[in-house]
C-alpha cells in the first residue's frame, strides 16, 4: 500500500508541473504557519501563482526524474537530502527566484538548492544567479530595444544629413541675398 501511495504521488506532482519550465528546490527551515502563509502568499503575488510544496525526497526524485531527467538518473541525489520544498508555477523560475531571494533576506534559514530551468539542473550557486536575471518581459523589451537600435540610427543620421544640406543651401541662399527676394515674392 506504502508503494501504491507513493506512486500515486509521484504521480499528482508530475501532473502539477506539467507545462512548467522549471522550479526551485529549497530548504525553507523551521518557518511558522503565518511565515509560511505569507511566503505562499507573495510567491502567488509576485511570481505570478507560483506554488510552494513541501515533498518526500523520494517522491519528488521519482516525479522530477521522470518529467525532466530520466527514470532512475541520480542527478537530483546531492540536492533532495534533509527537508525539502519546491516551488513551481506562475511565470517560471526566474520570477520565483526573485521572491525567494527577497524572502531568505527576512527569513535567514531558507535556502536555494538548486533549480531546474528549461531541463537544465542548476546547483545552489547556479540557482542563486537566476534572481539577478531578467524576466521574460524584460528580456523582450531588452532585444527589441537591440534590434529597434539600428534602424533608428539610420534614420537618426539620414535626418541629419538632409536637414544639414537644407541648412547648408540656405545658408548659402542667405549669403547671395536671395533669401529677401524669394520671402517678397
Amino acid at each position: 500500500m506504502a508503494k501504491a501511495l507513493k506512486r500515486m504521488m509521484a504521480d499528482q506532482l508530475e501532473q502539477a508541473l506539467e507545462g512548467k519550465n522549471g522550479l526551485l528546490i529549497l530548504e525553507t527551515g523551521p518557518m511558522t504557519v503565518e511565515s509560511t502563509m505569507a511566503f505562499r502568499g507573495d510567491l502567488r503575488e509576485k511570481a505570478g501563482g507560483a506554488r510552494l510544496q513541501v515533498i518526500h525526497n523520494r517522491t519528488a526524485q521519482v516525479a522530477l526524474n521522470r518529467k525532466w531527467f530520466g527514470e532512475g538518473s541520480d542527478v537530483l541525489d546531492p540536492l533532495l537530502s534533509g527537508p525539502t520544498a519546491i516551488a513551481f508555477g506562475g511565470d517560471g523560475p526566474i520570477p520565483i527566484a526573485k521572491v525567494v531571494r527577497d524572502w531568505s533576506r527576512k527569513w535567514k534559514p531558507l535556502k536555494v538548492k538548486g533549480a531546474v530551468a528549461d531541463g537544465e539542473l542548476l546547483l545552489a550557486e547556479d540557482a542563486s544567479t537566476l534572481a539577478d536575471m531578467p524576466d521574460l518581459p524584460q528580456l523582450r523589451a531588452m532585444m527589441l530595444g537591440a534590434v529597434m537600435g539600428v534602424p533608428r540610427g539610420i534614420a537618426v543620421s539620414l535626418s541629419a544629413v538632409y536637414g544639414g544640406l537644407a541648412r547648408c543651401l540656405q545658408a548659402r541662399v542667405d549669403q547671395q541675398g536671395g533669401g529677401e527676394e524669394a520671402t517678397e515674392a
